[in-house]
């Protein structure tokens, strides 16, 4: 064998021992862990660590129900934040729908074992039969980078009415059919407040007048309140023209426009370049709280109408539907007007008539015999041949009457139809 064979062999064994040494230490060598997987963040985002330790972001409770709550009432939740890892947690806030503050830290971090509160404060603006807001919290804890912490409950008007719909009380008084005034009770109550006071009430009308009082503990355990009154609404006839009418009662309290607790400042976050200028033209009104109630009623007085059958009439409104009819032919209807309190025939005094191309007539009815009533026909007439015209709801007709009766001086008729 050459030296040149020799020495070939020997490089090729050399080579084979150096291969098993290199397999067997390789078998011993431990791998390795994964890094966490690295979420891509924003730049104002908590950064995660690549190798750890790692904080653990825990709120035992993320949701809070704050049940049932007023319109313009501040409530507040404080949630806690709880550092359970092995290193700092550092947190930061994110996109919210309500206020959300973070209370004081070192330089936004939560040493491990400690924690931190925060609160999340919400005003309703409108009545909400649910409603949810949301504050999001960033971290550096790869397994939590956004915490979602919720508030959620009920949002009621502050005061209840008797005859409340949607917030607009509406309250109607029996029919006036004599010279006796007429009287209806409601009430105006509240949950949410422990106590508020009437400073007064005005009326539209100066026949109408009112008196309060406070709710019983009875009344109150049955409205399911805290405080609230009755008020009794008196309407004199005498003071009514006949026909229907709708006035408003303006009930001014102590409660204030904005109920927030003192201190506290505006319910949402302003972002950067937020027009608070614009918010002022827009905010609360300052003062105490107004409420308007509606009240609505009919004052038919000494007089009883029945139509004709096929009339519409509604006694409630005095107002006559004569509905749509053909220009061409034009349209008259005849009511029957039932009339007491007075022993001489009744007359018109004076008329006012809108439009003036409406005709109206008043003829007594001779045959008509009864020892406390006298019967009239009334007649309202559109002449035939007329161009198209149409009185609606908001530009009814009218027909208002000044008569000799001492107990119905004024009597005002309402029309409404559709020539075509």
């Amino acid at each position: 064998m050459n030296l040149r064979a020799v020495t070939a062999i020997i490089a090729l064994v050399i080579a084979l021992a150096g291969t098993v040494w290199l397999g067997r230490g390789n078998g011993d060598i431990q791998s390795a862990a994964p890094a966490p997987k690295q979420v891509e963040t924003s730049e104002d985002r908590p950064k995660i660590s690549p190798t750890g330790p790692y904080p653990k972001a825990v709120v035992e409770k993320p949701r809070y129900n704050f049940g049932s709550m007023a319109v313009g009432q501040t409530l507040s939740h404080h949630f806690v934040l709880k550092n359970e890892g092995e290193a700092p947690l550092e947190v930061k806030k994110g996109a919210t729908t309500c206020k959300c503050t973070l209370s004081e830290m070192k330089e936004n971090t939560v040493a491990p074992g400690e924690s931190v509160e925060i609160e999340l404060t919400w005003t309703p603006k409108s009545p909400q039969e649910h409603f949810g807001q949301t504050a999001t919290i960033y971290t550096n804890d790869p397994e939590n980078q956004e915490l979602k912490l919720q508030i959620e409950g009920m949002a009621n008007n502050l005061i209840a009415f008797t005859g409340d719909h949607e917030g607009s009380p509406h309250w109607s008084l029996p029919t006036m059919s004599t010279t006796d005034p007429v009287s209806f009770t409601g009430k105006i109550h509240t949950k949410y407040l422990d106590e508020f006071k009437i400073l007064g009430i005005e009326s539209s009308q100066k026949g109408l007048t009112s008196k309060f009082k406070p709710l019983t503990a009875e009344e109150l355990k049955e409205a399911d309140a805290k405080t609230g009154y009755s008020i009794e609404v008196t309407a004199d006839p005498e003071q009514f023209p006949l026909g229907g009418f709708n006035e408003r009662l303006t009930i001014k309290t102590d409660i204030p426009h904005d109920l927030s607790p003192p201190g506290s400042e505006e319910a949402h976050d302003h972002p950067e370049g937020h027009d608070h200028k614009h918010d002022h033209e827009h905010a609360e009104p300052s003062g105490p709280r107004n409420f308007v109630i509606q009240v609505s009623g009919n004052h038919t007085g000494p007089i009883r109408i029945v139509p004709t059958f096929g009339v519409h009439w509604n006694p409630q409104t005095m107002v006559l539907n004569l509905g749509e009819f053909s220009a061409k032919e034009g349209k008259s209807v005849i009511l029957s007007m039932f009339v007491e309190g007075t022993e001489q025939p009744l007359e018109i005094v004076d008329q006012e008539i809108a439009p003036d191309f409406l005709e109206f007539e008043l003829k007594k009815d001779e045959k008509f015999e009864s020892k406390n009533k006298q019967r009239y026909e009334l007649k309202f007439a559109v002449p035939a041949e007329m161009s198209p015209v149409s009185f609606g709801r908001t530009n009814l007709a009218k027909v208002k009457l000044q008569t000799n009766h001492p107990n119905a001086k004024v009597i005002e008729f309402r029309v409404q139809f559709i020539s075509l």
